[in-house]
């Protein structure tokens, strides 16, 4: 059933997404397209009370994210770096089906 999704990743990352550099815990950084945003997220804070967040994700196709391991820095080119904490997968049948890979901003003291 993968049939008509094929190929509509690259295209949704390539139309809304730009350049991000991977830094996979090597010298070695590669640049993929991807679609970087902070999505509204909601966490318990202090007392138990929920509070809504910010939290930063990056999104591409499958075979791009796929590599990464935990602890991973990202450059998506705004001044900020991030780490890599882990890989939400999609629910589409696509094998190039966009997933989500959840950030956490590093700080600039690290």
């Amino acid at each position: 059933m993968q049939g008509p999704f094929l190929g509509v990743a690259a295209a949704l990352a390539g139309a809304f997404g730009g350049p991000v550099t991977l830094h996979h815990g090597t010298a070695q950084a590669r640049d993929v397209v991807a679609v970087f945003r902070q999505v509204p997220r909601r966490v318990d804070g202090h007392n138990g009370v929920e509070i809504e967040t910010l939290v930063p994700v990056l999104r591409a196709p499958r075979s791009e994210l796929v590599d990464l391991s935990e602890g991973d820095l990202i450059d998506p080119k705004d001044g900020q770096i991030y780490r890599f904490l882990f890989l939400e997968e999609s629910a589409s049948p696509a094998s190039d089906a966009l997933v989500t890979a959840q950030l956490e901003e590093v700080p600039d003291d690290e």
